[in-house]
């Protein structure tokens, strides 16, 4: 009966989780949401000096990503109704028109300069999940006066949030830039199109040096209201299109969950989620196809417990902790609970391998012909809840955002079935890699109990086979160790990014 049960688990595994991925590809989707290509935490800055005859003008923009627009609705959408009027836009845009002003610090020839704030221009280009992305463009000035002026231009808005932070100073015709710190080629667009080379390490320039002569250059055209700019253009996120679907019929709901199990298969199948180290785990211990269905229901049941949490901090903890802080932490904890197991599993079996090789001195053999003997740590399934944990204890930021529509939208149900069914595509994958592992094992231990040939080079796999299980314990148990040391270093290194 459990034999049965378990193949029909495995046919699920291997034969289901596939169409559920060619399902996710194939289906068309209404609209798909565009997704900010920094990811969804991100505040950026913008400053572009234009340097004239008579006076020195900011170009500034302030672009947020969905999460921190979505916290900063509850300053903008005052009556709560979740629509912003002219009236709330206006008054929101005025006032943080001001704020951001007042930490826009610029010193000429040593002395501080105001700026004098002329037009702004507030939009809420539209973000994944029906959620809003924001876009500020101001437009400041001050005087200059004298023969040469050496500035220096700091901005400190948002010190403590992520993102892109870019400085431009361009010389108007027949201004003589003597010098600069900061380039004059506008690399983004104004934060429209980030460059797709730099998305891993985004611009940081806060501050800039420079020196220039007005002499008899252009002087600074008439301010004209600043007119409606164009949509950035984005890539967009089939998962989190999902919760704006309309007419949930029952079928709907259905092909929807189903997506969602596919997206979160894919998702799992990008660079890290975990493959790589409890693909050692299984490797370094003889593990079951029980224990790999246990992994796979702790991963999914981790991981959508992580974005609920997240979610919480998001909504309602974001004033005494921002919830992309809490991500570097996450991976911390995540990376030294991988560095634990790996040496749990690898000390043992050092141990044993110098005891064994000892006494091969005096002639005696070691069990199965000098194959290194099982060690798993003590209790497996306590070290599957762990290894469960670190994979499921840094949940993707589109769930997140998935949870978040979910509460704007009045879709709370929706948003977590959807988030489950991601979770469960997610473990789903991870399931099939680790089933592979261990039933590739199996074969290997049974190619190692065959007698030993002695038939030439034709039959080396065959001999190698008889070696490779012996290493693969204390193989499986290294590779843990160090992925655990290099999730380690870029954890820590995450955060000392962060200031945290």
């Amino acid at each position: 009966m459990r034999s049965k049960l378990f193949r029909v688990m495995l046919f699920g595994a291997v034969v289901i989780v596939p169409l559920i991925v060619l399902t996710a590809i194939s289906v068309k989707w209404p609209a798909t949401a565009s997704a900010h290509p920094l990811g969804n935490f991100t505040v950026n800055r913008y400053s572009r000096l234009d340097l004239y005859s008579d006076v020195v003008r900011v170009h500034y923009v302030l672009d947020m990503a969905e999460i921190p627009t979505f916290q900063e609705m509850e300053t903008i959408d005052r009556d709560g109704d979740g629509q912003v009027s002219d009236f709330e836009s206006a008054s929101y845009g005025a006032k943080k028109a001001a704020e951001l002003r007042d930490k826009l610090h610029l010193d000429a020839n040593g002395e501080p300069t105001s700026l004098n704030l002329l037009s702004y221009e507030l939009s809420f280009p539209e973000g994944q999940g029906g959620l809003d992305t924001l876009r500020l463009s101001l437009l400041l000035e001050a005087p200059t006066s004298g023969s040469q002026w050496t500035v220096n231009y700091r901005d400190e808005n948002y010190s403590d949030r992520i993102g892109w932070k870019e400085i431009v100073v361009q010389p108007a015709n027949g201004i003589a830039l003597l010098e600069s710190s900061a380039p004059s080629e506008d690399i983004s667009n104004e934060l429209r199109a980030y460059p797709e080379g730099l998305l891993s390490s985004p611009l940081d320039q806060r501050e800039a040096s420079f020196s220039f002569i007005p002499g008899s250059g252009m002087a600074a055209p008439p301010v004209q209201t600043m007119a409606a700019e164009p949509e950035p253009t984005r890539p967009g996120n089939s998962f989190t299109s999902l919760i704006t679907v309309n007419n949930l019929s029952l079928p709907v709901l259905l092909i929807s969950l189903l997506a969602a199990l596919g997206f979160g298969a894919l998702h799992a199948l990008e660079p890290g989620h975990g493959k790589t180290f409890v693909a050692a785990y299984f490797v370094g211990v003889k593990g079951t196809a029980r224990q790999a269905l246990l992994l796979g229901a702790i991963i999914a049941a981790t991981h959508t417990l992580g974005v609920l949490a997240i979610g919480l901090v998001t909504l309602y903890g974001s004033r005494f902790i921002l919830p992309e802080r809490l991500y570097p932490w996450l991976s911390l904890a995540s990376a030294l609970i991988v560095v634990s197991l790996g040496l749990r599993l690898l000390i043992p079996r050092l141990k044993i391998s110098r005891i064994w090789g000892r006494t091969s001195k005096g002639h005696e053999h070691p069990p199965s012909q000098g194959v290194a003997k099982e060690v798993g740590p003590a209790s497996p399934w306590r070290s599957l809840i762990w290894l469960g944990l670190a994979d499921g204890l840094t949940p993707s930021p589109s769930a997140l955002v998935v949870l978040l529509a979910a509460v704007s939208l009045h879709r709370i149900g929706l948003g977590l079935l959807l988030i489950l069914a991601f979770s469960a595509g997610l473990a789903a994958a991870l399931t099939v890699i680790t089933l592979t592992l261990v039933y590739a094992r199996r074969a290997l231990d049974r190619l190692s109990a065959r007698p030993r040939s002695k038939a030439g080079w034709l039959l080396a796999p065959i001999a190698l086979g008889h070696r490779l299980p012996g290493a693969l314990p204390i193989g499986g148990a290294l590779v843990l160790v160090v992925v655990g040391l290099i999730l380690t270093v870029r954890a820590l290194s995450a955060s000392a990014l962060l200031g945290a």
